[in-house]
């Protein structure tokens, strides 16, 4: 690149389309032709809208559709041209002044929008004459009356102005315009439903108009399967003139905007700003390209019969590219961590849909297979069917369902075209079959299309496996926390669990609070021991443990921290919270003691000291002081914990 060169941003919507595309090409030719130019193409990643993929809306390709402009401000562009119109279509699209606000500060030449602001300078098609002539032709010279409208989105300033158009046209002529009239697509061929609502309303209508050539060939398949002819028994008319519309079928009748003209314009423009003028904004005259679709003459058969292998050859070749787009976009859709099996198989059913596979199913072995070498692989009688997908209706079933291959799939489909099996395969290892209707000219992709399944199982299996291996691993890591951390006798925390738990509590609960820390001993365990023996000590060990945690109040750690000592530290409820732990501790020592049957009483010494959380510091300290006013206590237990009747 030259050093006196000028880099020129050119940004539009999604090369997916033809006039996105169109447009980028001839202003890079132009500027190219021009010469002393740099330029960078910034186009959105938004595929999955322009193939009509309601799935994807919330998937943040948007967000990266929206990330060109940032992007535009590190390449330092001397000069900006933005086509407005195919940015702004999507939902929630930023507005005009938005949009220029997250630019860079530097000239921006607006294409399909005008706006006054300073460095902005706004080139536009006369959308509202190009249309009134359109439907003006229609009314005047085919004597049309019902015409229905196929409207861009609301809100875009070339949809709106089109559709103003047609409505003051059919006003002019004393022609009504009902709500039913007309509907809303998106600009892409893509928008059959909303002309099934039109025919729906208006079964046999004059014409059809659309706001651009991409929803004119919708227009042209929905008639088509309503045994209509465009052209002949409905005119059809587009907008732009797209490379397409001459070679549609029959040619399509439109308003073309001449972008070679545009493009030059652009350059004189920018010739003007490098001159240090300020251009004024201009408007381009749209011209009606009278073809076959509106009802007119049309072309010699030989010139037809030529044009229709053109667009049959295009139409095959932009089914390819979609549905090898959509099958790259499926698999990534389907690609992700910690999927479920359930939402795998109805993704899968569901992309299978988009992709217009009108049946298939997907049946699994048992388990994952292992295929290696000159061995055959030997498939069991029965298999597991995971999904069913037929038309756009989805079904999954359960794993622990069999059937035997195929039994049930002959009385659910019911097309015309044969079923064909395609093995599930990665690698050496066999998962099932793909079973599919199958046309002829489907062969090559549903077998391509059916490896990509294979690689998605693949990766559908490693990521049940991983999550089943981490919640294992989790239990285990969960289990020997606990017994790090708690008593396996009582259930409580032992020393150390005690002691990792008391601090965080004494902070949770804040330096003002007031606590008391608790030293408990079990009576006379040596006595229980040497008496009943050591089965008999544990009993006590755990009553011990029970009737302490049953009288400390809600918000408390209680561990045993030796073994017949127990520790305890709480938050008191009010001033009174010592004496009313020592009178729950000797209520429930008394009503184990009344109904336990055993041939002892369990009693617990305790020792209680209150401190505040200021002094928390120090809590070993605490502790030891705790510690002595248990041993005080302790003077004040029973003699002997045996029952009388059991003494010797």
């Amino acid at each position: 690149m030259s050093s006196g060169n000028k880099i020129v941003g050119i940004m539009t919507g999604s090369f997916h389309t033809d006039y996105s595309r169109r447009l980028a090409q001839k202003l890079y030719g132009a500027l190219k032709e021009a010469g002393g130019f740099s330029v960078r193409l910034f186009q959105g990643l938004d595929a999955p809208r322009y193939l009509n993929l309601a799935d994807y809306a919330g998937d943040g390709f948007d967000s990266h559709y929206y990330t060109q402009f940032e992007y535009s401000k590190y390449l330092k562009p001397d000069y900006l041209i933005v086509s407005f119109g195919t940015i702004s279509v999507i939902p929630n699209a930023l507005s005009a002044d938005e949009l220029l606000d997250r630019l860079p500060d530097v000239p921006v030449i607006l294409l399909e929008a005008e706006l006054d602001r300073p460095n902005c300078y706004s080139l536009t098609v006369d959308n509202r004459a190009g249309m009134t002539d359109c439907v003006e032709h229609l009314i005047v010279d085919h004597g049309c009356r019902e015409i229905l409208y196929v409207s861009g989105p609301r809100g875009i300033a070339d949809a709106d102005e089109r559709r103003h158009a047609y409505e003051s046209a059919m006003q002019r002529h004393g022609l009504p315009v009902t709500d039913s009239m007309i509907v809303f697509g998106d600009f892409t061929d893509h928008v059959d439903r909303k002309i099934e609502t039109l025919l729906a309303a208006h079964p046999r209508p004059d014409a059809i108009v659309c706001a651009n050539d991409a929803m004119a060939e919708s227009a042209y398949r929905v008639l088509r399967r309503h045994a209509l002819t465009p052209g002949r028994d409905v005119a059809v008319t587009g907008f732009d003139d797209n490379d397409a519309a001459s070679y549609a079928e029959p040619p399509l009748t439109s308003v073309r905007q001449d972008l070679d003209e545009l493009s030059a314009s652009v350059v004189r423009l920018i010739r003007q700003l490098e001159a240090g003028e300020r251009p004024a904004s201009s408007r381009f005259p749209a011209q009606l390209q009278v073809r076959c679709s509106c009802g007119c003459a049309g072309d010699a058969p030989a010139a037809r019969s030529s044009v229709s292998r053109v667009n049959q050859g295009r139409s095959k070749i932009k089914r390819m590219t979609d549905r090898n787009m959509l099958t790259a976009l499926m698999l990534r859709k389907l690609l992700k961590e910690d999927v479920s099996k359930q939402e795998f198989f109805q993704q899968l059913g569901g992309l299978l849909s988009t992709l217009g596979i009108e049946y298939s199913e997907i049946l699994l072995l048992p388990e994952p297979a292992a295929a290696s070498g000159d061995s055959f692989l030997t498939v069991p009688e029965q298999l597991c069917p995971q999904m069913r997908q037929n038309g756009r209706e989805v079904t999954v079933c359960p794993q622990e369902r069999l059937c035997a291959a195929g039994a049930d799939t002959a009385c659910v489909y019911g097309g015309d075209a044969p079923l064909a099996a395609f093995p599930l395969f990665f690698g050496h290892t066999h998962y099932g079959v793909f079973i599919v209707s199958l046309r002829q000219e489907e062969m090559l992709f549903c077998y391509a299309l059916s490896l990509e399944i294979g690689t998605g199982l693949r990766y559908l299996f490693l990521s049940l496996e991983q999550q089943e291996n981490r919640a294992a691993l989790e239990e285990k890591n969960q289990i020997l926390d606990y017994s790090a951390s708690h008593d396996s006798l009582t259930g409580l925390y032992n020393r150390p669990g005690l002691l990792s738990q008391v601090y965080p509590f004494l902070r949770r609960h804040g330096a003002e609070s007031r606590f008391v820390a608790v030293m408990a001993d079990l009576d006379h365990l040596k006595q229980i021991n040497d008496t009943f023996g050591h089965n008999m000590g544990d009993v006590a060990i755990r009553a011990a443990a029970d009737v302490l945690r049953e009288s400390l109040p809600a918000l408390s750690l209680l561990g045993r921290t030796g073994g017949d000592e127990y520790t305890a530290v709480f938050l008191p409820e009010d001033a009174q919270g010592i004496e009313r732990f020592r009178q729950n501790l000797a209520q429930a020592c008394d009503s184990f003691n009344k109904s336990s049957g055993l041939p002892f009483y369990v009693g617990v010494s305790v020792g209680c000291l209150a401190f505040s959380g200021e002094e928390s510091g120090s809590l070993l300290e605490l502790i030891k002081e705790t510690d002595k006013l248990l041993y005080a206590a302790k003077k004040h237990r029973r003699r002997s914990v045996i029952r009388e009747e059991n003494e010797a």
